[in-house]
């Protein structure tokens, strides 16, 4: 529930009780602990997945915890001093998870906790819902409750890339950004940057530039209208990336320069204004200085960062501006 930087508190809600806490009179929670945090169960007798079968849904605890990962002397299980060898999700619980879905269509909802990135390309396959909660905190049982039970709509975005394997990752000694973050990464992610899910829909419209050109050290204003498609009310996290000139080649495929959290309830809209200074506008070249780059430039508005993946994965309401600096 914790990380590594806390204090102490009088208070914590653990996952169980949040659920609990929401249960109307009349449903009934069972809770049995499934398996270890990593390692083989030493009592031979399954408990959990025969009556798993029984419910209306299944909610799974997986991840990891500061006794695996972390600083200050709390990762008293990691053999690497609180370093991972690997981004993997332990083998047993992957295999839990398969023995919870083998001959089973009920939903199942993982939740999973971590302070890093989780390569699980086998838990996207086998469940129905994936809520990463990283390590919430005292009132993290509560907030689990308020998620599943609808009501709160989530609309938290990845803050990282989430590759789908360690071999994905450049070697550490490489101290280049090829192929590091969403900036430079040409390979399909398993969830990117700046992605999430929402009980909601969203889509943009009447995106326009105030202009189709701009001078060096001119800002340029821009607005676009984000209106609420689905039947809930919800958070959508706009987020504003730059292309520019040599993307890919010289510099970054695009950059993220701004967001903008709007709630809106169904049916909703609201024009947003949203202004690219010139510093947005200004790449650091190989000896570390600052330059503004004459020619095109691509302003993107998306729900998640401008990737192949995104759009695999739902994220449709990507709109492309652009604009040339003289």
């Amino acid at each position: 529930m914790l990380g590594n930087y806390y204090g102490l508190s009088s208070s914590l809600s653990t996952f169980l009780e949040g659920i609990v806490a929401k249960l109307n009179p009349g449903s009934k929670c069972d809770y049995k602990p499934g398996i270890m945090m990593e390692g083989e169960n030493r009592n031979p007798i399954d408990w959990t997945t025969g009556d798993a079968k029984k419910a209306d849904a299944i909610v799974v605890v997986l991840g990891i915890t500061p006794l695996k990962e972390g600083e200050e002397g709390e990762s008293i299980a990691s053999a690497h001093k609180g370093d991972r060898p690997d981004l993997n999700l332990p083998e047993n619980q992957v295999n839990y998870l398969k023995k919870l879905r083998h001959n089973n269509n009920k939903p199942i909802i993982v939740v999973l906790t971590g302070g890093s990135p989780i390569t699980m390309p086998e838990v996207t396959e086998l469940a129905d819902a994936i809520l990463f909660v990283w390590y919430p905190g005292q009132e993290g049982g509560n907030a689990l409750g308020d998620i599943l039970f609808g009501d709160v709509n989530p609309s938290g975005r990845l803050p990282i890339t989430f590759p789908k394997s360690v071999d994905q990752l450049p070697p550490y000694e490489d101290y280049s950004m090829k192929e590091r973050t969403y900036r430079y990464m040409t390979q399909d992610p398993l969830y990117p940057f700046g992605y999430g899910l929402s009980y909601t829909t969203f889509a943009y419209k009447d995106a326009r530039l105030e202009s189709a050109s701009v001078k060096r050290g001119q800002s340029l204003r821009m607005e676009i209208r984000v209106e609420n498609t689905g039947n809930r009310p919800g958070e959508e996290v706009v987020q504003f990336y730059l292309s520019k000139p040599g993307a890919g080649s010289s510099g970054p495929f695009s950059s993220l320069i701004g967001i903008r959290r709007v709630k809106l309830e169904p049916g909703q809209s609201q024009l947003l204004e949203f202004e690219i200074s010139p510093d947005a506008m200004t790449s650091i070249d190989d000896k570390g200085k600052k330059q503004v780059l004459k020619g095109d430039y691509t302003l993107i508005v998306s729900g998640a960062a401008p990737v192949k993946r995104s759009a695999e994965l739902g994220v449709d309401n990507r709109i492309d501006l652009k604009f040339r600096l003289k």
